[in-house]
């Protein structure tokens, strides 16, 4: 070969090299030439997980090798659809955009069963009681039988026929005893002992078993007593104790180490968090509505509580949050909230809010989902499974309509949702 070719050949092959090299390193950290809009971009991709695992996903109705949770990678920017499938299950499907060089994530989806069999329970109640684990539920039928159902183990059982109509009140923590009223006496139930026997307490406004499950506290003429529980049922034992608290109570609450109470003072009404054990006060919220006080969470720095029509969020750090509500339910730091016509999602520790929904209906309920990804709501009788994510589409299922009063209770992974009617108790498996 002659020299002159040889340097030509040397000369085609740095060229190539010069000009490859680049292109094959820019391919190799995924930048792609997009041929619509004539631009080289670096590509996306998506991450994709969902319960139950092993879904298959299509991304613009074509099907991926690998099935969720996975990664795909090499995803050209744009906006993509996105189905998530599995046998038996409603599908998941969203329009989702992928950016140059960043990752779309789908990790809350939830796939729930298209055919949700139904199991009675027996007969239902107007109202029931959820104990303080959120694990059981205790109800009156029409014949005053006491039934309690374990929510984990989904099954009822037939405690005892009582002599009259009693109202729920509380659980105590052990679980083995429960508060009751009747024609304004309050009574205590032993479960496994199937006894019901008065408290010798007369003119009590409002009463309360305490956390551990072995004291009762009471309001009485606005002033607030602990009674032992072993004298609870009798008239000998210890003498009541009266709290050392100066204020007229209007009304109390007790959440974990604290005592939340309600009072007026001077025409203004006030709540106070209090610790339990010393009484100590923590902090002070005035200008509050005068009604039944319903405590969401007690912490050392946040006061999350309603009254009436109108829900109070105080940090001791910063001015209080008053929102108007008929509704609302906390999940970790997210509050899902409704007026009656609108659903808002805030966020009381960044003390932000997003609305969900605006209903021209009247929304009677809204409750959490146990994974904090979707929502049920009751609008128009029509009782809908609602997913959280609001980018395209909020994916939703209706799980009943009928237009019979109903309370609901979720398992702790949320694969059963049990629905009292006064007619019936029963679950629906969803997942």
């Amino acid at each position: 070969m002659k020299k002159a070719l040889r340097k030509i050949i040397v000369l085609i092959f740095f060229i190539l090299f010069v000009i490859l090299a680049p292109l094959l390193t820019a391919y190799s950290l995924g930048y792609r030439y997009d041929f619509k809009t004539g631009n080289i971009q670096k590509n996306g991709a998506f991450y994709i997980k969902s319960y139950p695992r092993s879904a298959e996903i299509f991304i613009n109705n074509k099907k991926e090798k690998r099935k969720t949770p996975t990664q795909l990678v090499d995803i050209l920017p744009g906006t993509y659809t996105v189905e998530v499938a599995k046998n038996n299950y409603v599908p998941w499907i969203k329009k989702l955009e992928v950016s140059s060089g960043e990752t779309t994530f789908a990790e809350d989806i939830v796939l729930f069963l298209n055919d949700r069999p139904k199991t009675s329970l027996g007969l239902g109640s107007e109202k029931i009681l959820l104990n303080k684990n959120s694990d059981k539920y205790a109800l009156l039928d029409e014949d005053n039988k006491l039934i309690i159902t374990d929510v984990e183990q989904a099954r009822s059982f037939d405690i005892d026929t009582l002599d009259q109509k009693y109202e729920l009140i509380d659980w105590s923590s052990d679980n083995q005893q429960l508060l009751m009223k009747a024609d304004n006496k309050y009574f205590a139930f032993d479960i496994d002992k199937k006894i019901l026997e008065a408290i010798p307490i007369v003119g009590v406004q409002k009463m309360l078993w305490e956390n551990n499950s072995q004291t009762l506290i009471y309001l009485k003429n606005n002033k607030l007593y602990k009674r032992e529980h072993r004298s609870a049922l009798s008239s000998a034992g210890p003498a009541d104790e009266l709290l050392d608290i100066k204020n007229y109570i209007n009304d109390f609450a007790i959440t974990n180490n604290w005592l939340i109470t309600q009072y007026t003072f001077d025409k203004n009404n006030f709540v106070e968090q209090l610790d339990k054990n010393n009484l100590e006060s923590k902090q002070i919220i005035n200008n509050v509505n005068l009604g039944n006080l319903e405590v969401l969470l007690a912490q050392d720095d946040y006061l999350i509580f309603t009254i009436g029509a109108k829900l109070y969020i105080k940090n001791i750090f910063r001015e209080l949050i008053t929102i108007p509500i008929t509704t609302a339910e906390l999940h970790d730091e997210r509050l899902l909230i409704t007026n009656g016509h609108e659903i808002i999602l805030f966020n009381y520790q960044e003390e932000w809010q997003d609305l969900i929904d605006r209903s021209s209906n009247i929304v009677a309920d809204v409750f959490w989902h146990p994974n904090g990804s979707y929502f049920v709501s009751e609008i128009n009788d029509s009782t809908t499974l609602t997913e959280l994510d609001g980018r395209d589409r909020r994916n939703n299922i209706e799980l009943i309509n009928n237009p019979r009063k109903k309370s609901y209770v979720f398992d702790k992974k949320g694969e059963k949702l049990f629905i009292i009617s006064p007619e019936e108790n029963y679950y629906l498996n969803i997942q």
